[in-house]
């Protein structure tokens, strides 16, 4: 009796050891199913001045944002090499290293990977100028609303007619500096002057820039006549565009960097003309017994900005590029010239003389409204440009 009770114990112990392994090796509803994918972890450090606000992070087709010092993850990855891309970054903003770069995704893991971004100071927005209220002639720039005038240009020698580039980072200008006058190009902040050209016979006309900041189109008539020429921002490949007995001066290159707008009196007036930046199909955008001149195409260039006196003194018109739909949108006894545009186009700012001297207003692109003195100063101030920032 004895020897079956311990029979029967010994098969009950060994019923709950092989229930217990069962148990051990069942996928309960509560346990942690085995990994399938990875994770990367992204991390933006953003430095310098004018640092951007925000970018985007492209893997495997996904997009989200990231800030400019901002940590994300992106999950569920399979297992691989992915490129992981920063987007959206201002022109003025640089990424260090690889972009895009490769990430390779292990099974259950979280790779690491940082874009380390440097912002330089571009002008986003701002206005340059010239104004003697200094010893000279020299190059300011200011907020769109006439804040925070930042002398750039401080000797005894002229400084002007300034063209902010596109990327907003440097300013081409004219100068005398060097003895005779000169186009240069110096850093937003008016550091690292280099001189592209030497010898201007005629600099009265401010430079401006290819879309893409590797060239600029400028005036001189080193050879008899005042002409059109380009040249690269290393000052090589220079380029003569016209070539003719009349006076060809105020250049405006197009948004899309198909034309060149210029003025010339090759049919007996100013009149404004377009080129090919070769120096081909040149066309005629405007046809008036009158001065039209000093034109400057509008941000996305479906417009004109010029100025002419077919009312009897110097107003602000606008015109399509096609040369239709003139509207006159200043009106004052005053001269009213030098017209640029505002980043998004809903404005004008320009130079008049209606408060005594020379003073920057801005106003309403359809002329509607009173205009606003943005400089408001005693001294001379002149040839605004309102640079939009691509």
């Amino acid at each position: 009796m004895r020897r079956l009770l311990q029979i029967t114990t010994l098969f009950i112990v060994i019923g709950l050891l092989i229930s217990c392994g069962s148990d051990s090796n069942t996928t309960g509803p509560d346990s942690e199913p085995e990994p399938t994918t990875g994770s990367v972890e992204i991390t933006t450090s953003t430095s310098g001045d004018d640092q951007d606000d925000g970018y985007e992070i492209s893997v495997d087709g996904t997009t989200q944002g990231i800030g400019a010092n901002e940590t994300v993850t992106v999950s569920d990855l399979q297992e691989g090499s992915y490129d992981a891309e920063l987007t959206d970054i201002s022109e003025n903003c640089v990424v260090d290293g690889d972009n895009p770069r490769s990430v390779d995704i292990t099974v259950g893991e979280t790779t690491s990977t940082s874009f380390n971004i440097t912002c330089e100071s571009a002008a986003n927005g701002k206005i340059a100028f010239i104004s003697d209220r200094g010893e000279s002639e020299d190059i300011f720039l200011m907020d769109a609303d006439g804040s925070s005038p930042t002398n750039l240009t401080t000797n005894t020698d002229y400084d002007g007619l300034a063209a902010i580039s596109h990327d907003g980072n440097r300013i081409a200008f004219v100068s005398d500096r060097s003895g005779s006058h000169g186009l240069y190009v110096m850093d937003i902040d008016g550091s690292n002057v280099q001189l592209i050209k030497s010898g201007l016979s005629n600099a009265y006309f401010a430079p401006s820039w290819s879309p893409d900041d590797s060239k600029l189109a400028f005036v001189d008539e080193s050879g008899g006549d005042t002409e059109i020429y380009t040249i690269g921002i290393d000052g090589n490949n220079e380029q003569q565009l016209t070539n003719n007995s009349a006076d060809d001066y105020y250049t405006d290159w197009s948004p899309d960097g198909s034309k060149i707008l210029y003025n010339s009196d090759t049919d007996g007036d100013q009149e404004l003309y377009t080129v090919n930046p070769d120096g081909s199909d040149r066309q005629r955008v405007t046809e008036n017994s009158d001065a039209d001149y000093d034109g400057r195409w509008s941000p996305e260039g479906s417009k004109i900005a010029f100025v002419s006196d077919r009312s009897g003194n110097d107003e602000i018109y606008t015109i399509n590029s096609d040369g239709s739909d003139v509207q006159q949108v200043t009106d004052n006894s005053a001269s009213d010239i030098a017209p640029t545009w505002s980043p998004d186009g809903t404005e004008i700012a320009f130079r008049s003389r209606r408060d005594g001297n020379g003073e920057i207003y801005k106003m309403a692109a359809d002329g509607s409204g009173s205009p606003v003195n943005l400089t408001e100063n005693i001294a001379s101030d002149s040839n605004p440009h309102w640079r939009k920032v691509e």
